[in-house]
């Protein structure tokens, strides 16, 4: 890689920037070097991210399709839509967060049999 940026850095200094000075060469060679790394950086390929439906949704934070229906239009949990499905980014979820949104039963308004 800095072989090429260097080459790069290089081609535009004998073309374009004859007057330039060797501290603007360097400035340009590590900026080149700079935007290289950049690139591989978005080159490589994305993790991969684990999504739930919805059914699996419902199953993990223990609630019925209309209540994740209202978190989703409330914009309280995260959903990417695909044609007609919605689809949940699994590590967003964390337990701390999964506590928060669901409602935890009062043994107080339990009946006793």
């Amino acid at each position: 890689m800095s072989i090429l940026a260097y080459k790069f850095a290089n081609n535009v200094f004998l073309n374009y920037g004859k007057d330039m000075s060797s501290k603007e060469f360097r400035l340009l060679y590590e900026a080149v070097l700079a935007l290289h790394a950049r690139m591989d950086e978005l080159a490589s390929p994305p993790s991969q991210e684990v999504l739930l439906n919805s059914n699996e949704m419902c199953t993990l934070l223990k609630c019925s399709s209309s209540t994740l229906r209202r978190l989703r239009n409330k914009g309280t949990i995260p959903c990417n839509q695909v044609g007609r499905s919605y689809y949940y980014p699994k590590n967003y979820f964390t337990q701390e967060f999964l506590n928060s949104i669901i409602k935890v039963e009062d043994a107080s308004k339990k009946f006793d049999d």
